[in-house]
Order: C-alpha cells, then sequence, then structure tokens
C-alpha cells in the first residue's frame, strides 16, 4: 500500500454509530476474557489456568513454546504480595538458543479495574505481543548497537526483553502505564541474563509530558504492541514517538484493526511519519493466521495484528 491509498482510506468520516460498535466490541472482549478466564475446565499439565482459560491467550499463534519454570529459587530475593506464576518462554523456530524467564500475573481483574487503557495488559499475553517479540527475534540485526525503548509492554514486555537478551541492543527500557506491570518486569529482569545489555524499567504514562520531554530525541527504536485499544490515550501515544524517537529512529508497532482503530491512529501519524503499512510481513505469521481463518471463532479484525513501521519526516 502507498501513501496515496492511506492519504485517500484517511479522508473517510468515522460516523457516531461507528465509534459505538467498535467500543461494545471492545468491551466484549474484555468480559468475554474475564468470563473465560474464571472458568472451569480441563487444563494442559505444561501451563497455568491463567495463560491457557483466557480467549485472547487461544489466540496466540504458538510462535513461543511456554511451560512452567522448574526452579523454586525465582522471585525469593525479591518477595511481594502479587500473585505471579514463572514460566520457562523459548522458540525453537531457528532460534535454539532463546530463552526468557517469564513471571506471569495470575491476578483476576474485575472490570471496574480494566477500565483505563492502562491495565489490559495485565489480563494476558495478547498476539500482537507475541508476534512482534517474534518479529524482533527474526530481524535481530536491526537492533546492534541501538537504544531500545517499548511503549505500553503489559505486564511481561515481552518484544524489548527478546530484544535484550537476543539481540546485542545497548540498551532497552521496559515501560507500561501501569504500576502493578512496572513491578511484574522489574521481577523478570533481575531473573534473567541479559549479557551486555543495559535493561531498566519505568512507569510512563504518554500524557505526562514531562516524562517524554526527559526523553526527547534518545531513542533509535520504538516498539509498541496493541496499544491503540482506548480512544483517550491514541493522540498522546504519537506526540509521545514523536517526542522521543531520534530523527533516523524507527518505530515499530504490532496492532490488529479492530475496526477502525489503527485507521485512526494512522490518521494522527498522517503529516509527522513516514507510514509503511503491511498486513503480510512474515511467512509463518501469514501461513498459521491462514490456517486459524478455519476456525469460525478465530476473530481476524481483533487478532491478526498489522506490522506498521514509522519514521520522522
Amino acid at each position: 500500500m502507498d501513501h496515496g491509498e492511506l492519504d485517500r482510506r484517511f479522508d473517510q468520516p468515522i460516523d457516531d454509530k461507528s465509534r459505538k460498535c467498535i467500543a461494545r466490541s471492545r468491551w466484549k472482549l474484555l468480559a468475554k476474557v474475564l468470563r473465560e478466564s474464571n472458568s472451569s475446565g480441563s487444563l494442559d499439565d505444561d501451563l497455568p489456568r491463567s495463560l491457557l482459560d483466557s480467549t485472547t491467550s487461544r489466540e496466540l499463534y504458538g510462535l513461543f513454546k511456554w511451560c512452567i519454570h522448574d526452579s523454586n529459587q525465582l522471585d525469593k530475593l525479591w518477595p511481594d504480595d502479587s500473585p505471579g506464576q514463572w514460566l520457562k518462554c523459548s522458540c525453537s523456530d531457528g532460534h535454539p538458543q532463546f530463552s526468557l524467564n517469564i513471571r506471569y500475573l495470575s491476578k483476576q481483574f474485575s472490570v471496574n479495574e480494566l477500565i483505563g487503557f492502562n491495565n489490559t495488559g495485565n489480563i494476558c499475553i495478547w498476539p500482537s505481543e507475541e508476534v512482534l517479540a517474534y518479529y524482533c527475534l527474526k530481524h535481530r540485526d536491526i537492533f546492534r548497537g541501538k537504544t531500545v525503548i517499548e511503549l505500553g509492554g503489559g505486564m511481561t514486555c515481552l518484544a524489548s526483553l527478546s530484544v535484550a537478551q537476543f539481540t546485542d541492543a545497548s540498551s532497552v527500557c521496559c515501560t507500561d502505564g501501569n504500576s502493578l506491570s512496572v513491578e511484574n518486569i522489574n521481577h523478570i529482569v533481575r531473573n534473567n541474563d541479559f549479557n551486555n545489555c543495559l535493561v531498566t524499567s519505568q512507569v510512563f504514562d504518554w500524557k505526562d509530558k514531562s516524562l517524554s520531554k526527559n526523553m526527547e530525541s534518545k531513542w533509535d527504536i520504538v516498539l509498541c504492541a496493541d496499544c491503540l485499544f482506548f480512544d483517550d490515550g491514541r493522540e498522546a501515544l504519537v506526540e509521545t514517538m514523536s517526542r522521543i524517537t531520534t530523527n533516523n529512529g524507527l518505530i515499530l508497532i504490532m496492532a490488529p484493526r479492530r475496526g477502525r482503530t489503527l485507521d485512526r491512529f494512522l490518521e494522527l501519524c498522517h503529516g509527522k511519519f513516514l507510514i509503511y503499512l503491511q498486513e503480510e510481513f512474515d511467512r509463518d505469521v501469514t501461513l498459521l493466521h491462514k490456517e486459524k481463518l478455519i476456525n469460525p471463532n478465530y476473530n481476524a479484525d481483533h487478532n491478526y495484528p498489522l506490522l506498521v513501521q514509522l519514521r520522522k519526516r
């Protein structure tokens, strides 16, 4: 798709009826996650209920292998009150040396706790997070010597920590707008070996301009997975990306269409960035997506991520 095509698409107005339909679909998805995460059913012995039972977790593409960590030493030096399950994340498909200790929050969230864009990253690992991490592993050379930050990384920051563990990035910063997520990320960072990569984490609210001002033109690569979900955070996200990225920097985003949420984000980017949008960006992911299309319960609009690459104009 060329820039002219993007221009023509973005000229179309968004009516109130469409906005309401998208909002209803969004909350139905979250409600379904909550219902099914509390439901009973058969379990795979290798995975915790919290990872298996959420609807979105079942929509993962199987790009990584997950198993319960066999070590009981993790977390003992830094105990806290938040419930969590340690998992071993690996990727044998061309990356046999990749392995991460991931702490998965097992807390069940109420609907009230989920109101606000900064708490959905604590529900489960979303398909866009999985695919972005996989994409980073397959394109590890682009990170050599680069400073990298992930925005809205949720409870695992899977993409940025994969970069820290398996590439030659000089530094990686893991961020989310939710303090519980960042606390969990701190546990993960302390229980992994990132060799010579400096890994930090912090709470980062995109609406707090003082935070992004302190990072002005600091990051070579910005990662973002499925953070276009809520209307009230979208404009602040675009402004933050523009401010913190170096002049020659690259922004990598994985996000599903979800009605017109992706389009509305790109509308805000138009004029600020050069926009490259790819629907088929990886052969393995495309094949797995096509296999899932056979299942009538698979919602591609809500789950299949597209790759957006942004560069400053």
